[in-house]
């Protein structure tokens, strides 16, 4: 099986459930409250790990509670923590997250630690990629670290897969070049590329230099750029939605997992699609994340007739 490199924020997501998004000025109580790991690196590190996927997830925490709490959690999870480090001079990453009972959330992130993580902490990790087949990142890093992280990838022939997001920087089309899978959502795709249409945007990503285009659509499933088109892969239905927190790093994770499982975009959009349909269905973020042995894969077969390619 393939190792993976993890490269992305390991976070303390504070979950808040609330009966809808307040307006302004206004007073309002909290149905429920939860503490969870978060981030995207940390995220798809669980995901990656629950797939039985090898993996090394890169990063670092504060020296403070927050740290040693997310750093017991990922030992649960038995992600290793032996390139995670931390760290005295800055507070460890944190969200606080908004709920509301459809699932939807708003998140305002406090990356702390995460913007620090400068070039020169990445490339002493360099033997590693040595050892690895495929690279995740996202852009909760520094501009500068996200393309030193590709750069290297791609010295060593690794895959690259890059999440878009959070765009505090805008990345630099020369950048494009370096990844192989881009996996925006719609809302990202619009601000990267400046327009509402699909085709449209991800034809734009393409001419930058982008390898295969993914395009995240939430309960409508995800599409892809093929020959000129968009081809949709529809969501798998879910009995309901309670918190779509982290349901983006598990697809990513899933992704991944599919292409080394099928070799085939269409079908490993098809997997993830069903894998991140079980986060939806519970609160919190990477704890929703299923084990491989509780997924239903009876319903990709049940969907195998759907896939043109």
């Amino acid at each position: 099986m393939s190792t993976v490199i993890a490269i992305g924020a390991i976070n303390l997501d504070c979950l808040t459930y609330i009966p809808r998004f307040p307006q302004k000025g206004e007073n309002m109580r909290a149905s429920d409250i939860r503490y969870s790991l978060g981030g995207r690196g940390a995220n798809q590190a669980v995901a990656l790990t629950n797939l039985n996927v090898a993996n090394l997830l890169i990063g670092k925490v504060g020296n403070d509670f927050a740290g040693d709490y997310l750093l017991s959690i990922l030992r649960q999870n038995k992600v290793s923590i032996e390139f995670v480090f931390k760290s005295s001079n800055h507070k460890t990453g944190l969200c606080s997250i908004l709920v509301s009972p459809d699932g939807d959330n708003t998140i305002m992130g406090f990356p702390a630690i995460n913007r620090s993580i400068e070039p020169d902490f990445l490339s002493r990790f360099e033997h590693l990629f040595e050892m690895a087949q495929w690279l995740t990142v996202s852009m909760e890093y520094p501009l500068d670290t996200v393309e030193l992280a590709l750069r290297i990838a791609k010295k060593h022939q690794l895959t690259t897969v890059l999440d878009p997001s959070p765009l505090l920087e805008m990345p630099r089309q020369k950048m494009w070049s370096m990844v192989d899978y881009v996996l925006p959502n719609t809302k990202e795709m619009e601000i990267l590329t400046e327009t509402t249409d699909i085709l449209q945007g991800a034809g734009i990503l393409k001419d930058w230099g982008a390898g295969e285009i993914i395009i995240k659509q939430g309960g409508q499933g995800c599409s892809f750029l093929h020959q000129d088109n968009i081809i949709n892969i529809p969501a798998f239905p879910v009995k309901q939605v309670v918190d779509t927190t982290g349901a983006g790093d598990l697809f990513n994770a899933a992704f991944i997992y599919g292409l080394m499982e099928s070799n085939s975009i269409s079908r490993a959009a098809q997997i993830a699609n069903l894998i991140a349909s079980y986060a939806v269905q519970k609160p919190g973020t990477s704890e929703s994340y299923p084990k491989r042995r509780e997924i239903d894969w009876e319903q990709l077969e049940k969907r195998k007739g759907d896939l043109l390619f």
